[in-house]
């Protein structure tokens, strides 16, 4: 289907540059003087690299793959989940975190949607 091929497109380009930069942000954090490690270093590790297995898996959604719907289903909803989280956290949301907010939101409707095959 068209609109799964823009998707994985769109969320190619999304994770990728969420799973590098956070990887480029994990690379700083260790070669630092006093890296700590904590649960917050073991939530980064856990998000680079579900970003990092989302833009694997938006390559075999361009490709038309029934599981890739389902895993980038499962990140657009766990970025809906985060963007609310973070309204309620610190009552305010950054004009970029609403901009992916919105696209997971939607992302999450066109990907769970059943997929209706042409009959003729």
């Amino acid at each position: 289907m068209k609109i799964h091929r823009i998707l994985g497109i769109l969320w190619l380009a999304l994770c990728s540059f969420f799973g590098v930069s956070m990887l480029w942000q994990f690379c700083g954090f260790i070669f630092s003087d006093r890296p700590s490690i904590g649960s917050g270093l073991f939530l980064a590790i856990l998000l680079c690299l579900l970003y990092l297995a989302g833009a694997v898996a938006s390559i075999f959604l361009i490709r038309g793959a029934q599981w890739s719907r389902r895993f980038i289903g499962l990140i657009a909803a766990l970025s809906v989940i985060a963007c609310i989280a973070q309204i309620v956290a610190f009552r305010s949301l950054s004009v970029w975190g609403g901009i992916c907010g919105i696209f997971a939101l939607v992302s999450v409707v066109l990907l769970f949607l059943p997929r209706h095959e042409p009959v003729a």
